[in-house]
Protein backbone atom coordinates (compact mmCIF):
# COMPACT_ATOMS: atom_id res chain seq x y z
CA UNK A 1 0.00 0.00 0.00
CA UNK A 2 1.13 3.52 -0.77
CA UNK A 3 -0.25 6.54 1.09
CA UNK A 4 0.63 10.00 -0.19
CA UNK A 5 -0.76 13.36 -1.26
CA UNK A 6 -2.32 13.70 -4.71
CA UNK A 7 0.33 16.23 -5.80
CA UNK A 8 2.83 13.32 -5.66
CA UNK A 9 0.86 10.78 -7.70
CA UNK A 10 3.17 11.37 -10.67
CA UNK A 11 5.98 9.71 -8.67
CA UNK A 12 4.25 6.34 -9.05
CA UNK A 13 3.58 6.23 -12.81
CA UNK A 14 6.41 3.72 -13.24
CA UNK A 15 4.36 1.19 -11.23
CA UNK A 16 1.61 1.14 -13.86
CA UNK A 17 1.16 3.30 -16.98
CA UNK A 18 -2.58 3.62 -16.23
CA UNK A 19 -1.68 5.91 -13.34
CA UNK A 20 -0.86 8.58 -15.93
CA UNK A 21 -4.43 8.22 -17.23
CA UNK A 22 -5.68 8.95 -13.70
CA UNK A 23 -3.45 12.03 -13.44
CA UNK A 24 -4.64 13.33 -16.82
CA UNK A 25 -8.28 12.82 -15.84
CA UNK A 26 -7.83 14.64 -12.51
CA UNK A 27 -6.15 17.58 -14.26
CA UNK A 28 -8.96 17.92 -16.84
CA UNK A 29 -12.01 17.33 -14.64
CA UNK A 30 -13.64 18.68 -11.49
CA UNK A 31 -13.98 15.30 -9.79
CA UNK A 32 -15.80 16.68 -6.76
CA UNK A 33 -18.53 17.99 -9.09
CA UNK A 34 -19.13 14.57 -10.65
CA UNK A 35 -22.29 12.82 -9.56
CA UNK A 36 -21.74 9.85 -7.23
CA UNK A 37 -21.69 6.59 -9.17
CA UNK A 38 -19.61 4.77 -11.76
CA UNK A 39 -17.79 6.62 -14.53
CA UNK A 40 -15.67 5.19 -17.36
CA UNK A 41 -12.36 7.00 -17.84
CA UNK A 42 -11.05 4.61 -20.53
CA UNK A 43 -10.81 0.85 -21.13
CA UNK A 44 -8.25 0.44 -18.33
CA UNK A 45 -9.49 2.94 -15.73
CA UNK A 46 -12.87 3.34 -14.07
CA UNK A 47 -13.92 5.88 -11.46
CA UNK A 48 -16.33 5.30 -8.60
CA UNK A 49 -17.36 8.67 -7.14
CA UNK A 50 -18.72 8.24 -3.61
CA UNK A 51 -20.27 10.37 -0.85
CA UNK A 52 -20.77 8.63 2.52
CA UNK A 53 -20.43 8.86 6.27
CA UNK A 54 -17.63 6.51 7.42
CA UNK A 55 -18.78 3.50 9.43
CA UNK A 56 -17.80 1.82 12.71
CA UNK A 57 -15.35 -1.07 12.53
CA UNK A 58 -18.05 -3.74 12.89
CA UNK A 59 -19.70 -2.52 9.67
CA UNK A 60 -16.49 -2.53 7.61
CA UNK A 61 -14.49 -5.35 6.04
CA UNK A 62 -11.14 -5.99 4.41
CA UNK A 63 -11.09 -6.50 0.67
CA UNK A 64 -8.54 -7.25 -2.02
CA UNK A 65 -8.53 -7.29 -5.80
CA UNK A 66 -6.67 -9.19 -8.53
CA UNK A 67 -7.58 -7.45 -11.79
CA UNK A 68 -7.76 -3.78 -10.74
CA UNK A 69 -5.80 -1.78 -8.19
CA UNK A 70 -7.36 1.11 -6.30
CA UNK A 71 -6.32 4.71 -5.98
CA UNK A 72 -8.66 5.94 -3.26
CA UNK A 73 -8.54 9.74 -3.18
CA UNK A 74 -10.26 11.73 -0.43
CA UNK A 75 -11.77 14.87 -1.95
CA UNK A 76 -13.39 16.13 1.24
CA UNK A 77 -13.57 14.91 4.84
CA UNK A 78 -11.47 12.34 6.69
CA UNK A 79 -11.54 8.59 7.19
CA UNK A 80 -9.43 5.85 8.67
CA UNK A 81 -8.03 3.39 6.14
CA UNK A 82 -7.01 -0.07 7.35
CA UNK A 83 -4.26 -2.28 5.95
CA UNK A 84 -3.24 -5.88 6.61
CA UNK A 85 -0.56 -8.04 5.03
CA UNK A 86 -2.10 -10.63 2.70
CA UNK A 87 -0.40 -13.53 4.49
CA UNK A 88 -1.35 -12.35 7.99
CA UNK A 89 -2.50 -15.33 10.05
CA UNK A 90 -5.13 -13.15 11.77
CA UNK A 91 -7.01 -12.69 8.49
CA UNK A 92 -10.13 -14.75 7.86
CA UNK A 93 -11.88 -14.86 4.47
CA UNK A 94 -15.62 -14.20 4.76
CA UNK A 95 -16.38 -14.11 1.00
CA UNK A 96 -14.19 -16.00 -1.48
CA UNK A 97 -12.78 -14.14 -4.48
CA UNK A 98 -15.50 -13.23 -6.98
CA UNK A 99 -13.87 -12.69 -10.41
CA UNK A 100 -16.95 -10.89 -11.78
CA UNK A 101 -16.73 -8.23 -9.04
CA UNK A 102 -12.93 -8.56 -8.63
CA UNK A 103 -13.18 -8.70 -4.85
CA UNK A 104 -12.43 -11.00 -1.95
CA UNK A 105 -13.70 -9.99 1.51
CA UNK A 106 -12.68 -10.82 5.04
CA UNK A 107 -12.02 -9.75 8.63
CA UNK A 108 -8.98 -9.45 10.86
CA UNK A 109 -9.10 -11.46 14.07
CA UNK A 110 -6.52 -9.16 15.62
CA UNK A 111 -4.69 -5.90 15.17
CA UNK A 112 -4.09 -4.22 11.83
CA UNK A 113 -2.44 -1.03 10.63
CA UNK A 114 -4.38 2.17 9.98
CA UNK A 115 -3.75 5.58 8.51
CA UNK A 116 -5.88 8.72 8.66
CA UNK A 117 -6.70 9.91 5.16
CA UNK A 118 -7.51 13.62 4.92
CA UNK A 119 -8.49 15.90 2.04
CA UNK A 120 -6.06 15.51 -0.86
CA UNK A 121 -4.54 12.23 0.34
CA UNK A 122 -4.77 8.91 -1.47
CA UNK A 123 -4.18 5.28 -0.65
CA UNK A 124 -3.01 3.10 -3.53
CA UNK A 125 -3.53 -0.64 -3.17
CA UNK A 126 -2.38 -3.12 -5.76
CA UNK A 127 -2.95 -6.82 -6.41
CA UNK A 128 -3.98 -8.87 -3.35
CA UNK A 129 -3.33 -6.07 -0.85
CA UNK A 130 -5.86 -6.27 1.98
CA UNK A 131 -7.42 -2.89 2.73
CA UNK A 132 -10.39 -1.58 4.70
CA UNK A 133 -11.78 1.77 3.53
CA UNK A 134 -14.60 3.85 5.02
CA UNK A 135 -13.65 3.46 8.70
CA UNK A 136 -15.00 6.17 10.98
CA UNK A 137 -12.64 8.37 12.95
CA UNK A 138 -15.46 9.19 15.39
CA UNK A 139 -17.01 12.10 13.51
CA UNK A 140 -20.18 12.09 11.44
CA UNK A 141 -18.80 14.20 8.59
CA UNK A 142 -19.49 13.16 5.01
CA UNK A 143 -16.53 11.93 2.97
CA UNK A 144 -16.38 12.68 -0.72
CA UNK A 145 -14.09 10.21 -2.43
CA UNK A 146 -12.89 9.23 -5.89
CA UNK A 147 -11.89 5.58 -6.22
CA UNK A 148 -9.98 4.98 -9.42
CA UNK A 149 -9.99 1.32 -10.46
CA UNK A 150 -6.77 0.82 -12.43
CA UNK A 151 -6.23 -2.27 -14.62
CA UNK A 152 -3.20 -4.21 -13.38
Amino acid sequence: MIVDHIKNLHLYVSLNPNIQTVIDFIEKNDIKALQPGNHVVDSNVRLIREDYVPKPLMQCYFESHQQFGDIQLVLEGTEIFGYLEADDLKFQVTEAYNPEKDVMKGQSLGYFSTVLLTKGMFAMVLKNELHMPKLSNGTQETVKKAVFKVKL
